[in-house]
């Protein structure tokens, strides 16, 4: 079982400790009443403790009751000559207000919405992000709970932080990795603050980029929590195709998540998106079993757009829309297909004009019967023009079942589900798409082909296991070529040669015994901060 994936995740099981009040009830007797024949002794009777109210029960949430609204894009914050200035406060959502079907929720964003604002930048510009952190001091019990949650009983070498502990990632961008630029390897604990001040190269690439937490330790539950929005690097009008231009102007972008919130509308642990065990006694979460109901889908929760369930999109016939995808989600992989409504077969095909943030070299047509994937990280421009018949299409997260993988991200199979809806009515518009050939001038690296010149060549295997090396303790480790992977190990690469990597991720062959420890391949073993490179795919 292989696979090749983006995603920054870190699996640990929290612990949630209940408290019973009893109350002792006494009785008061007079001297009157103690000269009457005693009564009968009466039964002493434990109350019976009342259940913990679920607000956000493991049920299929209705698309119809709780979507159906009209597609918003994030708020937007652009620059203004040169520069872009914000706050983005990390604060827990008000459950009063912020709902996900229904369900008040109390999770970690950035301005207390469910997605981050879309940042719009240009080349060359400067970002200034106060990046203030109001989440609240927690406990010396709290963190070392969270500490010891892996429940896969891997060995790490490294001390994660607390889940309250943060900072930020500007994902794509080819910054500064130092100070208070996009560096990593900062710590912002609660109740503490940091101005970010990143800067753009005036020959940066157009495109769609992201930013979210990645703090070590935390930024699992906290993206999950949907600390995740887009960053945009807008194109010179001047150079690009008046075709491209008028899509532009009805430009959609669309930040897929998989938030995370457990019973009561919290996300205390990386696996809060999973049903509770069946009562009457405790039993291991799916999750802490490897077990294949280990998915989102298993958890009965929907993928958001920028936070909406299920939300509409309108469209006129012959209008050219862009789309900005970006797959935000939590170790979720999404198959995106658009369906007319009822139908199997008839659809929209996707346009694809650039991978990642960069233009590609010509316009891949994605047919309706070719979902595109994305992983966690990836993002996707797509052109997408209405047919002229009015009518109502789906936009499909399809069954892996109908993909050439087979599976989702964690070697299972999954249902289809739908996302969007895609409204076609209106005026006729008489719009055209870009020519391939036009999409191909936009790109930044013409011709390039850097696997024709690599020095070298080197195989990495990924794999999480107990199969080490035969003086095994029976722990999990992280492997690279079956080796337990030791941090400090540090390699030193020539610089300006051009290597050519070839990366696999595998999970445990069937039949692993006792049923439920077999590990399924990881969902992100490799990531490549500021360094450039070039990845090589086949398709459509």
């Amino acid at each position: 079982m292989k696979r090749r994936t983006h995603l920054i995740a870190l699996t640990f099981l929290a612990l949630l400790a209940l408290a019973v009040l009893c109350l002792r009830i006494g009785q008061k007797t007079s001297a009157a009443a103690a000269k009457q024949p005693a009564l009968p002794a009466i039964a002493k009777q434990t109350p019976t403790p009342t259940p913990a109210p679920t607000p956000c029960p493991f049920v299929p949430i209705d698309p119809v009751k709780y979507g159906n609204k009209p597609f918003q894009n994030p708020p937007e914050i652009r620059s203004v000559q040169g520069r872009l200035q914000t706050t983005l406060a990390v604060k827990y959502t008000d459950p009063k207000t912020t709902m996900i079907g229904g369900c008040g929720v109390t999770l970690r964003t950035y301005n207390g919405q469910l997605v981050g604002p879309t940042l719009r930048v240009k080349p060359g510009d400067v970002l200034n992000i106060l990046l203030d952190n109001q989440l609240p001091v927690e406990t010396p019990d709290e963190a070392a709970a969270q500490v010891n949650q892996e429940a896969s009983n891997a060995f790490i070498n490294t001390q994660p932080h607390s889940f309250n502990t943060t900072n930020l990632h500007t994902h794509g961008l080819h910054v500064s990795p130092v100070g208070n630029s996009d560096n990593v390897l900062l710590a912002i604990p609660p109740q503490t603050q940091l101005p970010y001040e990143i800067k753009l190269p005036a020959n940066h690439p157009s495109g769609a980029f992201w930013y979210h937490a990645h703090a070590h330790g935390s930024t699992a539950i906290q993206v999950g929590s949907g600390m995740a929005g887009a960053l945009i690097i807008e194109d010179d009008p001047a150079k690009i195709p008046a075709t491209l231009r008028e899509a532009n102007k009805h430009e959609k972008v669309l930040v897929f998540e998989t938030i995370l919130y457990d019973a009561q509308g919290k996300a205390q642990d990386i696996t809060s998106f999973f049903p509770d065990s069946p009562p009457p006694a405790p039993q291991p979460t799916p999750c802490q079993q490897n077990l294949p109901s280990c998915t989102w889908n298993g958890s009965l929760r929907r993928t958001t757009i920028n936070g909406q369930i299920v939300p509409i999109i309108k469209m006129q016939p012959g209008e050219v829309q862009r789309w900005r995808m970006i797959d935000a989600a939590f170790r979720e992989s999404i198959f995106l297909q658009i369906r007319k409504q009822g139908s199997k077969s008839e659809g929209i095909a996707f346009n694809e004009i650039a991978l990642d943030g960069i233009y590609l070299s010509k316009m891949d047509t994605w047919l309706p019967n070719q979902p595109i994937d994305l992983e966690p990280g990836y993002r996707s421009d797509a052109l997408v023009q209405a047919p002229l018949a009015r009518g109502r299409y789906e936009l499909i997260d399809a069954s892996s079942l109908t993909t050439k993988l087979g599976v989702g991200l964690r070697g299972t199979q999954e249902e289809e589900d739908v996302l969007a809806y895609i409204d076609i009515d209106g005026p006729r518009l008489e719009m055209k798409l870009p020519t391939s050939d036009e999409i191909a001038k936009l790109n930044p690296f013409p011709g390039v082909k850097l696997y024709e010149t690599a020095d070298g060549v080197q195989e990495a295997v990924f794999k999480l296991g107990s199969a080490v090396d035969s003086n095994t303790d029976g722990r999990n480790y992280f492997q690279i070529n079956y080796a337990a992977f030791n941090p400090t190990h540090v390699r030193y690469l020539q610089l300006g040669a051009i290597d050519m990597w070839n990366l696999v991720t595998i999970g445990d062959p069937p039949g692993i015994q006792p049923p439920g420890n077999a590990i399924p391949p990881l969902p992100h073993v490799f990531h490549i901060h500021v360094n450039p490179f070039q990845m090589q795919r086949q398709d459509p």
